[in-house]
């Protein structure tokens, strides 16, 4: 079984690094997909966000947080108590 958070962003992405950061804080493992080296990870990252441009887009339990905001993604973040 995979993570049950995805990370879709790049390597220089500021946002990104803190999301990651963030999460490993937490004890929270992800995947991390970087978007300007895989194309089909980009498209997939458009059609999951409703066609987001800007990273990270964040997938935790099947919703979908875009941009870094930690209050959001700590909502999220509840699925993975179950």
């Amino acid at each position: 079984m995979g993570e049950k958070v995805k990370i879709y962003g790049s390597a220089t992405c500021t946002n990104c690094n803190m999301a990651k950061d963030y999460l490993n804080s937490r004890g929270i493992g992800y995947d991390f997909v970087d978007v300007t080296k895989d194309r089909e990870a980009l498209k997939e990252m458009r059609e999951i966000s409703g066609g987001a441009r800007s990273i990270p887009v964040i997938v935790v339990c099947n919703k979908v947080v875009i941009g870094f905001d930690q209050e959001e993604l700590e909502q999220v973040l509840r699925c993975l108590e179950n």
